[in-house]
């Protein structure tokens, strides 16, 4: 009797330890739970991207390096922009024709394009200070009349092309011919000649930036003198280390 009550008594504890589906549903669930949870939604890792992918900036029309100084108002000194720069063109200017003891004074340059109704992108002082006289966005008016690898767009049109630079400075005696004599030219002071270690380190940086902003290379086919595109023009000059821009 007593091994009939013992076998009773196991088959009802085995009974009481069987797996219980309630519980198993439960676990299942919290699972799921957490991987709904975990796992983003695909519009929501779209605009995860979205928020997180790079904005294209906004084109630079003026160097970082540069003091903007515009000639103003500025539709009466530039047009605007038509086509791509191409081109960076190089030029020397002073004010010696009327100012023999101070012809590096900027406000007697700056007379010059507004007398003369001509205009340049930028400026570069002795002491290397680059002033933005013209956006980059905008015609400047400083190539003249010339011609380009005999290319017909560029007759008389480099303008339209070209961001221009004056270096304030003079060339040589043989450069300088068209506007003094020998005699005067050999009275100026030789310190006043030809131009700045601190000139050549600043025309470098603004003709690195402006390529590379504007997709032009930097090379001498690209990078050119006033005196390349218009012979009877002297600028930048002999005295014109071209090495010291592009090795």
């Amino acid at each position: 009797m007593k091994k009939i009550i013992l076998l009773i008594l196991a088959a009802l504890l085995l009974a009481s330890c069987g797996e219980n589906p309630s519980v198993q549903e439960t676990v299942s669930n919290t699972t799921e739970a957490s991987t709904v949870e975990t796992t983003l939604p695909p519009e929501t890792e779209a605009t995860t991207e979205a928020t997180t992918a790079p904005t294209e900036s906004e084109p630079v029309y003026i160097s970082h390096l540069a003091v903007e100084d515009y000639l103003l108002p500025i539709e009466e000194y530039s047009w605007e922009r038509q086509y791509q720069p191409e081109f960076v063109m190089v030029h020397f200017i002073s004010a010696i024709m009327t100012q023999r003891d101070e012809p590096y004074h900027l406000p007697y340059i700056r007379d010059i394009f507004v007398q003369y109704n001509t205009s340049v992108h930028y400026i570069i002082e002795r002491d290397g200070t680059i002033h933005c006289y013209v956006p980059e966005d905008r015609v400047a008016w400083h190539a003249g009349k010339g011609t380009w690898n005999d290319e017909e767009k560029y007759l008389n049109s480099m303008n339209q092309y070209a961001i221009g630079i004056e270096l304030v400075g003079m060339g040589s005696e043989k450069d300088m011919s068209i506007y003094m004599s020998g005699k005067e030219y050999r009275a100026i002071q030789d310190s006043l000649k030809g131009f700045t270690q601190e000139q050549y380190t600043a025309l470098k940086l603004l003709v690195e930036d402006i390529c590379q902003r504007n997709s032009i290379p930097m090379d001498r086919e690209h990078v050119i003198g006033h005196e390349e595109y218009n012979p009877a023009k002297t600028d930048p000059g002999h005295l014109f280390d071209w090495s010291q821009l592009i090795p």
